[in-house]
């Protein structure tokens, strides 16, 4: 793309270009982003910025480059390409720091390499200068001066030099010692002139001391004398510091010869440090603006969503009072010509400028501040009419310079080009202005261009709405406040408000009342249907944004209760399965202990004391259980009738109701039949017919399903309400046995079957009594 008058002034590009810049750390960056120029082929544009989006993730990972406090030796490199130039060692040590960059951006490359593939690329590729910066560090100190260690030869001479100017000085301080030094010498001091050690004499004692005069002071009062003693000495001085000055300047003719050798390098060194620190300074301008990557669309389609000027952005960043309105921005193929209307100062200009700058801002790599999903064509030619170009030097008015501006751009638009016209129609009759500027809008459309222009002339208005390629849009305004909103809308031309803002900006009252009482009748109603249409369209948008805000918040509060509800979910999962573990710990504890108990029941005598015992430490382990399994809530009693099936789940019996006496049951299961309160029965389902060889394999003996692990054996209730409690010496009375078929009510599930109380008959069968059928 070519820069121009046309389109850079109205654009104010310099000044973002100049933005950028601001984010570049060298002189290099810097002139690289202020002559950046837009790039036209789609691939190095989408190419350019995929690389500020890599550098963007190399800030996160790794920070900013190591470019700090860099020099621009570019011109001491063009005045080392001269043939025979020696460079100083002033200027040669300004090189050490660009060299030493290299290891560093190699470095920083490494650390970048996983987010940023691209950049690493480019530092890997970067020359390599050690050997030189090695030589150039030895040679010369932090000033540039040469150093002692240059070279052997210059460490001697210096050496020697030192020696000499101690000697003559040394020689010289002895004049000092005479009785009449006062009267022979103005100070008492050794001095040089020329080169040459000298002593100042009084004027007056000049031919008391022999010697050369080699200065006089300004007074006149003292000569500087060099003494016939020491001129042999002070010509072997000036001999070897002659020498040690044709070495220095040899050193230095070597060193330049060099970097001469390595100009090339580091030419393209320097042109590398420029780039990515220009790469860098995009990524960080799109950090400070909250920028994103667009696509680049290969037709012409412009869709950018929520766009923010970048110089309105840099205002807000120094007075963050000044808050930037987004606004769409749309334009195709089909509908090429969009055509906005509205108040003054109501952001049309800023919707054409930020048009353009983001297009070029696209086109050199840039991320754009616009959200994300907007997209941008890339473009040959962006021509930009915007503001009055009149001249009084050129001897052209507001309109015949736009007249000359649009020529111009009508000799070259094409499909590839962006036309943004400001106030197009103004500065001349508006009846023939708006004509002029219908046939210029069509004449674009047919070539292909996307064309944006603003307007007041209501002609044009009309052209937008009825012409099938081009499309209608305006900048709110609150006539409430009396102030542009800066939004805008689609599809809905918007008035100018012109006498509306003349009073908001100071006229008097009565002046804008004359005003509207000039104004057509027509031009009145079509004001009037405008701002009723204006009203309805910003009150649907006010709806709209509502319903938008709840939706949000709805969907806000929604995610929220899934979170909820997940977390809940996690914890419960979480409880169960720890309740789990400690309840399969606790059961094989309490296994463990009724099997020990089994077996220490089996080796010992059954005495009453003995069984005594193990009922106690069967009820501590029993007791464990109450302590983890808390109550369940207590259930509505259902009405039990004999032949139902229940179940006594404390028990762990599960069987036919018998009979019903009282508060107590009688419930059969198996072989067995057992009384049981009846407050501890609840329905259950009848369990699914055996087969026969189920029913072949059950002994008359077999006694009903254990109970769960976990159930105390004690709590089952063993008292009648005839007889009351057993007696301790009935139960010590019954005899223990292993005999086949008798099992003990009880959790002894996947132990070997303990000792059965044997059933013997009783009077009454009392409540708890294990009676067998007979």
């Amino acid at each position: 793309m070519e820069a121009g008058r046309i389109w850079e002034p109205g654009t104010e590009w310099n000044a973002v270009r100049a933005l950028l810049a601001h984010e570049a750390v060298t002189e290099m960056g810097r002139n690289r982003a202020t002559a950046a120029e837009p790039l036209t082929d789609l691939s190095e544009v989408q190419a350019a910025i995929e690389m500020t989006r890599q550098a963007r993730l190399a800030l996160a990972a790794a920070g900013t480059l190591p470019l700090d406090a860099l020099p621009d030796i570019r011109p001491i490199l063009a005045r080392c390409r001269a043939e025979g130039s020696v460079l100083d060692g002033s200027e040669m040590i300004q090189i050490v720091p660009v060299l030493d960059a290299s290891p560093k951006l190699r470095a920083y490359g490494r650390s970048v390499r996983d987010a940023s593939p691209a950049v690493a690329s480019i530092t890997e590729a970067l020359p390599r200068f050690a050997e030189l910066a090695d030589r150039l560090r030895r040679a010369l100190d932090a000033s540039g001066a040469v150093t002692d260690d240059a070279s052997p030869k210059l460490k001697r001479l210096r050496r020697e030099i030192r020696d000499r100017r101690r000697q003559l000085a040394s020689e010289l301080e002895r004049a000092f010692q005479g009785s009449d030094a006062d009267r022979l010498f103005a100070d008492r001091y050794v001095t040089l002139r020329h080169g040459r050690y000298v002593l100042p004499v009084r004027t007056e004692a000049r031919s008391r001391v022999r010697g050369i005069v080699h200065d006089r002071s300004q007074s006149g009062q003292t000569l500087f004398i060099e003494p016939e003693q020491v001129v042999d000495a002070n010509n072997d001085l000036v001999q070897v510091t002659r020498e040690e000055e044709h070495e220095t300047a040899r050193i230095l003719a070597e060193l330049t010869a060099g970097v001469r050798a390595r100009l090339d390098d580091l030419d393209g060194f320097v042109s590398a440090i420029g780039e990515l620190d220009w790469i860098f300074a995009r990524a960080q301008a799109a950090e400070r603006m909250g920028a994103t990557a667009p696509a680049i669309d290969a037709g012409r389609t412009v869709a950018l969503r929520a766009a923010r000027h970048p110089l309105l952005l840099a205002q807000s960043w120094k007075d963050p009072s000044r808050t930037v309105v987004p606004m769409d921005l749309e334009l195709g193929p089909d509908r090429p010509l969009l055509v906005i209307t509205g108040p003054n100062a109501g952001g049309k200009t800023i919707a054409l400028k930020t048009l353009a700058v983001q297009a070029l801002m696209a086109q050199v790599g840039c991320h754009v501040p616009a959200d994300e999903g907007s997209r941008l064509p890339v473009f040959d030619d962006i021509f930009a009419i915007i503001g009055d170009d009149q001249s009084v030097a050129e001897n052209l008015s507001t309109f015949s310079a736009f007249v000359k501006q649009a020529r111009e751009i009508l000799e070259a638009a094409d499909e590839r080009s962006l036309v943004l016209l400001d106030e197009l129609g103004a500065g001349t009759d508006p009846d023939e202005g708006a004509a002029l500027a219908q046939a210029i809008l069509e004449e674009l459309a047919e070539r292909g261009a996307l064309v944006i222009a603003t307007t007041h002339l209501e002609p044009l208005k009309a052209f937008a709405s009825t012409h099938p390629r081009a499309r209608n849009a305006s900048v709110e305004f609150d006539t409430a406040t009396l102030a542009p909103t800066f939004h805008l809308r689609y599809d809905q031309p918007g008035q100018s408000y012109a006498l509306t803002i003349a009073a908001r900006l100071g006229l008097g009252v009565e002046l804008i009342a004359r005003a509207n009482t000039h104004r057509s009748e027509h031009a009145a109603r079509l004001a009037d249907l405008l701002a009723t249409l204006d009203a309805n369209a910003r009150s649907e948008a006010e709806r709209a944004r509502e319903i938008e805000r709840i939706r949000a918040e709805a969907a806000a509060q929604l995610a929220k209760a899934r979170e909820t509800e997940a977390a809940a979910k996690s914890r419960a999962q979480a409880i169960v399965a720890r309740a789990r573990a400690e309840a399969t710990t606790l059961v094989g504890e309490i296994r463990r202990a009724l099997t020990a108990e089994w077996d220490k029941l089996k080796r010992t005598d059954r005495s009453r004391r003995s069984l005594d015992e193990s009922r106690r430490r069967v009820r501590e382990v029993a007791g464990r259980i109450e302590t983890i399994a808390p109550e369940a809530p207590a259930e509505r009693p259902v009405a039990l009738a004999p032949g139902a099936t229940v179940a006594a789940e404390h028990l762990g019996i599960r069987g036919e109701l018998v009979e019903i006496a009282g508060s107590s049951a009688t419930v059969r299961s198996g072989s067995v039949t057992v009384r049981v309160p009846l407050s501890v029965l609840r329905p259950a389902p009848k369990p699914p017919a055996a087969t026969g060889r189920e029913l072949a394999g059950r002994g008359p003996g077999t006694p009903p399903r254990e109970l769960p692990p976990g159930r105390r054996r004690d709590s089952a209730p063993w008292t009648d309400d005839r007889r009351g409690a057993r007696s301790s010496r009935e139960i010590s009375r019954r005899r223990l046995s292993r005999g086949p078929g008798e099992r003990t009510i009880g959790a002894w599930q996947g132990q070997r079957r303990p000792p059965q109380v044997r059933p013997r008959p009783a009077r009454g069968s009392p409540a708890g009594r294990v009676v067998p059928r007979r």
